[in-house]
């Protein structure tokens, strides 16, 4: 199986992997994986509709009909409002080129502060973690078992199992 990921990071790249090998049962010598760099067209803190956006934009960004691939995939970072709360969730987006359909998924989401937005809306969320916060990695936040790798898996196996039924 041939996937091309939309992004250089070591994260999205080894939990978009996981996700696809454990999904399809395969050995990891079964995937060629190639990735690279694709612009969002979003603003840099992606909100709501806009994370969604960003991660399709990158997929299509990818996209190359000379190349002989199963999956495009992208990964990307935003903040949903709901019932007046925000939540940082990672958002994939998954093209299939055998289908020719798109396929999303998202990671659960952990709340910010309400009173703080308005500081993360004139900078970004990481930004506001590690100056206003202290808090330099996912893993200090949401403790030892918990990685950005983590919820990438999670939000692309979500899009994986959309597949499934659209």
């Amino acid at each position: 199986m041939r996937i091309k990921i939309a992004s250089n990071s070591v994260d999205k790249i080894n939990g978009i992997k996981h996700a696809i090998v454990r999904f399809f049962e395969l050995q990891e010598t079964e995937l060629e994986v190639s990735h690279q760099q694709a612009n969002s067209g979003v603003p840099e803190q992606p909100f709501d509709e806009e994370t969604y956006l960003g991660a399709i934009n990158r997929v299509n960004n990818l996209i190359s009909p000379e190349e002989k691939i199963d999956f495009y995939v992208s990964c990307e970072a935003g903040i949903e409002t709901f019932l007046g709360k925000y939540f940082n969730v990672q958002v994939v987006c998954i093209f299939d080129t055998k289908t020719q359909k798109y396929y999303f998924g998202k990671s659960a989401g952990w709340q910010i502060p309400s009173e703080d937005i308005e500081i993360i809306k004139k900078s970004n969320l990481d930004s506001y973690l590690r100056n206003r916060k202290g808090i330099s990695s996912i893993k200090c936040l949401l403790g030892e078992d918990s990685s950005r790798e983590e919820l990438v898996t999670q939000a692309t196996h979500m899009a994986l199992a959309s597949q499934e039924l659209c």
